[in-house]
């Protein structure tokens, strides 16, 4: 229906979100108060909140050992929480400034933008070590897993373009021009295509996987952060910062179909394919 259906008090300065499919339970960063909160989708209620470091920023969940990993802005690390448990069981050192983090299915790594140290740490899972540190652009901050080729593409907001990395040498073969001040980053499977948000342009990038190349950009609302891919109906959400909205595109047309009105400032956004919801 593309309505809100309910709001969902959470902590101070709430930005990522990401849906653990062990559990059923979604995860929100919240950077005002340095801690996440767990909500229980049967429900829609928080369970619980988990303390993590400081100015807590992205979040990803890691299948492979049932693991959600929050980057902390201030602490210069990543927070692991155990999602059997809703505990914290490891803090990772990485760079400096922390933001965005995808997990790669093709290598069990974990990847993690650091925008003041202009590189990506990577994450062994299996370890949860550091394994390498890859120089992109600068200032990276969203950074999404395409399935489809087993590259990475990290947002460089400060170079204005994409930095994509091959998962199997986990090296950069190539940087995509995109808009003014790209931020986040969504892989849509059912397309190939990677969507990109760009916060000053204040439009979306779409680069086609197969070649790598720019091939449309859409406008949506004013100051566009977050973005998801809804498996369920084959759109893109993009949560438009100053516009109180979040924009709806048509994945097939690659037109935006409708604009939703939510919270204000939304920043996160991500899909939770037990119930077709989408939380922002």
């Amino acid at each position: 229906t593309n309505k809100v259906i309910a709001t969902i008090a959470v902590g101070s300065k709430p930005r990522g979100v990401v849906y653990d499919s062990s559990n059923g339970y979604v995860y929100v960063t919240n950077s005002g108060s340095n801690n996440v909160s767990v909500i229980n989708v049967s429900t829609n209620k928080v369970i619980a909140t988990i303390a993590v470091g400081s100015y807590p920023q992205g979040v990803a969940y890691d299948p492979s050992n049932g693991y959600v990993y929050v980057t902390n802005w201030n602490s210069h690390n990543v927070s692991i929480i155990n999602g059997a448990t809703n505990k914290v069981i490891d803090s990772i050192t990485v760079g400096i400034l922390p933001e965005g983090v995808a997990y790669d299915s093709s290598n069990g790594y974990v990847y993690v933008t650091n925008w003041n140290s202009h590189n990506v740490s990577i994450i062994n899972g299996a370890t949860n070590k550091v394994i390498a540190n890859i120089a992109v652009g600068s200032k990276p901050w969203g950074v999404a897993y395409d399935s489809s080729n087993g590259c990475v593409y990290v947002a460089n907001s400060g170079s204005n373009n994409v930095s994509v990395i091959n998962g199997s040498t986990n090296k950069v073969i190539g940087n995509i021009a995109v808009g003014s001040g790209p931020w986040g980053v969504a892989y849509d499977p059912s397309n190939g295509y990677v969507y990109v948000t760009n916060w000053n342009s204040h439009n979306v990038s779409i680069i086609n996987g197969s070649t790598n190349k720019v091939i449309a950009t859409i406008a949506v609302g004013s100051y566009p952060q977050g973005v998801a891919y809804d498996s369920s109906n084959g759109y893109v959400y993009v949560a438009n910062f100053n516009s109180n909205n979040v924009s709806v595109i048509n994945g097939s047309t690659n037109k935006v179909i409708a604009n939703i009105a939510v919270g204000s400032n939304p920043v996160g956004v991500a899909y939770d394919p037990s119930n077709g919801y989408v939380y922002v």
